[in-house]
């Protein structure tokens, strides 16, 4: 499910709302304050396990996404320099084969660009797939003659390895996300904190339902930043091409080609 600021907050509020309904629900069938009252000695012990149990879980998850996030977002940037890495080094070979190899830099950095939405949806574009074969053949296949040439290829086979390796990480990316057991432990974790709060009894019914809808207002919004940043391809939080459509442009420049259409 692709998340989005406006489905955040109308899920959030709903939470909310039945967080707060429940606790008018459990108050109406437990008519007697003193008894909840009598059990605040009991009760806040095993509420404060719940609470600091589930607050761990959900920091060490929320960490653990964020770290995803960003090492997914520096293989993007790593991914981009290797391939202008590529562009710039295929100045010392022969003009042929100059020309083929930066050509095929910029139509990997466009096919990129063109195919980022796919990632959403978890797949890769097979033109791009094809392009980067291509690429690799271009550069193994190739026979250099000077020293100068047999330098440049001993030079250039590395960014083509690190780009490789790049691509192949952020295509793995995509399956990185928590699995659903963990979504529903963290689930079972959030409710279980709310209801918890539900016996403790206050004078002030209004000040309760309003502690309580912040407890829930607070676990909504943590878990939907874990959601944000669980998959850095989708939603409103998540990593653009703009790496890739700076070195399209510079591409263009250098070879005096008009800017490429807006995707």
């Amino acid at each position: 499910m692709i998340v989005t600021v406006g489905l955040s907050l109308a899920l959030t509020l709903l939470t909310v709302l039945i967080s707060v309904a429940g606790l008018l629900l459990f108050r109406m069938l437990k008519s007697h304050d003193d008894d909840l009252k009598t059990q605040h000695e009991v009760a806040d012990p095993y509420s404060q396990f719940v609470g600091m149990l589930f607050a761990v879980l959900l920091g060490f998850m929320v960490a653990d996404a964020m770290q995803r996030f960003e090492l997914a977002r520096q293989t993007v940037e790593q991914e981009a320099s290797s391939l202008a890495n590529v562009y710039r080094m295929a100045d010392g070979l022969p003009e042929a084969n100059r020309i083929r190899v930066q050509n095929l830099c910029l139509a990997y950095s466009d096919e990129v660009i063109k195919a980022w939405p796919l990632l959403a949806k978890k797949q890769t574009s097979p033109t791009t797939w094809d392009t980067y074969r291509r690429l690799w053949k271009e550069l193994t296949l190739y026979e250099p003659v000077t020293p100068r040439q047999c330098n440049v290829q001993q030079s250039i086979l590395p960014c083509m390895a690190s780009l490789g390796d790049c691509r192949r990480l952020r295509v793995d990316a995509l399956h990185n996300g928590m699995p659903a057991v963990l979504w529903c432990i963290l689930s079972v974790g959030g409710v279980a904190t709310i209801i918890f709060t539900y016996f403790f009894s206050s004078s002030n019914l209004n000040v309760q339902m309003v502690m309580v809808a912040i407890v829930s207002l607070v676990i909504c919004l943590n878990i939907f930043l874990l959601a944000c940043y669980d998959d850095p391809f989708s939603g409103d939080v998540m990593i653009e091409p703009t790496a890739f459509e700076t070195q399209s442009r510079l591409f263009r420049e250098e070879m005096k080609l008009p800017a490429a259409a807006p995707q």
